[in-house]
């Protein structure tokens, strides 16, 4: 081989290795700095970790826990009739994964000790709400509702909101004294005809009791407690304690 073709391989090869040894260290720099992020070295937040996962005591349901900052988190049946009224968390008080950590938020108006908000998302944030395990589960049964809201069809119709304690009043006792029927499951993905009832109350800052809304196929309006989600079959199908709407709650779904 001749000496100029030798030398150019020779700085081909060297180049090589310095853009090989470059990439490394911009890697290594770049997980230490996430690692450190994620563990509240440079925030100083504590870290949370997710589960351990069990089957609810509700068929159908699962028993989902947070534990960090000291404290235990759930979210099981009892909270998944619940939403939070903000999408991101104003307030920061952890953090949880290793590289590209998500946030873990305080509710507002809810202490710590009580209620957090956990990003449950995958590519983008997804925050549900987590009860404290020492925090007795919101009892709707016994709530005092200030205002409800719902689309009047699905998320194509006006919001329709009201503050008419009768009108709620009937939902709480429609849904704890109803009687449930059967109606014929659908697929979850591509579903056009569900929504909830959003009610406000002041035992509850910064979480709505969010009844499930159903417009079934034959022009009746159905109310759940909350929706089951039914992986077992293909596809995954939409169950839950459908109740009648009575006539007071239809009417005012259905007026303009």
């Amino acid at each position: 081989m001749s000496k100029p073709k030798w030398l150019i391989l020779l700085a081909a090869t060297l180049a090589l290795i310095l853009l090989g040894v470059a990439g490394l260290l911009l890697l290594a720099l770049g997980f230490f700095a996430g690692h450190e992020e994620a563990t509240g070295g440079g925030a100083g937040l504590p870290f949370y970790t997710m589960g351990p996962q069990s089957p609810s005591a509700h068929a159908g349901y699962l028993h989902d826990t947070v534990t960090g900052g000291g404290e235990v988190y759930v979210s099981d049946y009892e909270e998944a009739c619940l939403q939070l009224t903000l999408t991101e968390p104003q307030t920061v008080i952890g953090l949880m994964g290793s590289i590209s950590p998500a946030k873990v938020g305080a509710v507002p108006g809810q202490p710590v000790t009580a209620y957090i908000m956990v990003d449950c998302g995958s590519e983008m944030p997804a925050y549900a709400p987590y009860r404290n395990v020492k925090q007795p589960p919101f009892d709707w049964r016994t709530a005092t509702f200030r205002q409800m809201s719902a689309f009047q069809k699905y998320k194509f119709g006006p919001l329709a909101t009201t503050t008419n304690a009768a009108l709620m009043a009937e939902v709480v006792r429609v849904l704890r004294d109803g009687t449930p029927v059967e109606l014929n499951p659908f697929p979850f993905s591509g579903a056009t005809n569900l929504t909830t009832l959003n009610l406000t109350c002041d035992q509850l800052p910064g979480l709505l009791f969010c009844p499930a809304l159903c417009y079934y196929g034959n022009g009746n309006i159905y109310i759940a407690e909350s929706l089951m989600v039914d992986f077992t079959v293909t596809p995954p199908q939409v169950r839950a304690r459908w109740i009648p709407a009575s006539p007071m709650l239809t009417e005012w779904l259905k007026t303009p």
